[in-house]
């Protein structure tokens, strides 16, 4: 397994992570499933991309992201036993703000959305593979009414995504913002769209 190239996919436990994850296994790529709060989903997840697409390699990962970790952690945690290809920062956490001033609060949306994801891009960037590429799923909508620590974390993902180019093409860094896709009406068809319009960024 170390000597595999993956992609790792944070948030894997979601609807929209595990979209993410069989995108990629469709593709014959190997993943790493990221985690935190559920054991028994992530299980489920596991065993299910495994019996659809049994030639490829599925490894799960938990770690806490509302938590700062450093670039040595993640080195140490999983850059430097598996080699990772393709990074996907899709975990998010989507709450309102209690009050506007509740700065542990505002920590952990910068952690899990800004912060974490910036570190695990410059390990990525520092490792030695080819044809890097990370992918920071941010949002349309970033001015909802009373989600400012989360459209504020967004927000510093979408510029940090803008902003970074690479002449010596060490890694490709792209944005992904989807609009509203859950709850919705109808899961399956929003789902199918979402799917769709990752394919064709990743192509």
């Amino acid at each position: 397994m170390k000597n595999i190239e993956h992609i790792l996919i944070t948030g894997s436990t979601g609807k929209l992570g595990k979209t993410i994850c069989e995108v990629f296994a469709e593709t014959g790529e190997n993943i790493i499933l990221h985690y935190f709060d559920s054991d028994k989903k992530i299980n489920l997840i596991y065993e299910d991309i495994k019996k659809k697409f049994p030639k490829i390699s599925v490894i799960k990962i938990k770690i806490d992201l509302s938590k700062l970790y450093s670039v040595g952690y993640f080195n140490n945690k999983l850059f430097n036993k598996y080699k990772i290809k393709g990074l996907v920062n899709n975990a998010s956490f989507f709450i309102k703000d209690k009050r506007t001033t509740d700065t542990n609060f505002l920590n952990k949306n910068l952690n899990i959305h800004f912060r974490n994801p910036v570190a695990l891009i410059s390990c990525l960037i520092n490792s030695d593979l080819k044809n890097k590429f990370a992918i920071n799923i941010t949002d349309k909508n970033l001015f909802e009414g009373g989600y400012h620590s989360y459209n504020r974390s967004k927000s510093l993902l979408s510029e940090y995504s803008k902003n970074m180019n690479f002449d010596d093409e060490k890694i490709s860094i792209k944005e992904f913002k989807p609009g509203k896709v859950l709850p919705s009406k109808n899961e399956k068809s929003s789902l199918l769209k979402f799917k769709q319009e990752f394919e064709k960024l990743i192509k």
